[in-house]
């Protein structure tokens, strides 16, 4: 049994040029480097808002739910 295996995974191997285990460690290495992404731009996105929100031109905005001025 363990012959057969062998045999057909080498056989994949030629057809291919890659083995169906090669193929699952690359999607998981692709699905890792799409996480580390996301989490960078979410870092760098939350950075950018931490910014803006310092900028003296932020300062003067009302904290919470603003009211429309018909209601004010």
């Amino acid at each position: 049994m363990r012959l057969v295996e062998v045999l057909v995974g080498e056989l994949r191997r030629r057809l291919l040029g890659i083995s169906a285990e090669e193929i699952r460690y690359t999607f998981e290495d692709v699905r890792g480097e799409l996480r580390a992404a996301r989490a960078e731009l979410k870092e760098e996105l939350a950075q950018i808002r931490r910014e803006l929100d310092a900028l003296p031109s932020r300062q003067d905005r009302v904290k919470g739910p603003e009211l429309p001025c018909a209601e004010a």
